[in-house]
């Protein structure tokens, strides 16, 4: 084989784990934004309920439980989507 057909072989192989790479990020990213946006309408919903129910018990467990699993539902997609960016050399 030529060297310029080598080349342009490799350049070809190149472009397609590219892509490959760039659909793993995409669908990686879209994942993790899918559950926090989950996780979040789940957070609302409990502190929603919180306002809605008439005991005050239950209400400050679903207020605080709503709160947690709020911010926790986001933060831990968040730090896993980066460890597998970091894993795959994203970033």
């Amino acid at each position: 084989m030529p060297a310029q057909e080598i080349l342009d072989a490799m350049a070809q192989r190149a472009m397609e784990a590219a892509d490959d790479a760039d659909r793993v990020r995409f669908r990686d990213l879209l994942r993790s934004a899918a559950l926090c946006v989950f996780w979040g309408a789940i957070g609302i919903f409990c502190v929603a309920w919180s306002f809605h129910t008439t005991d005050i018990a239950f209400g400050k467990m679903a207020f605080f439980a709503g709160l947690g699993i709020g911010n926790g539902g986001i933060a831990f997609p968040l730090a896993a989507a980066y460890l597998r960016g970091e894993r795959r050399g994203d970033w």
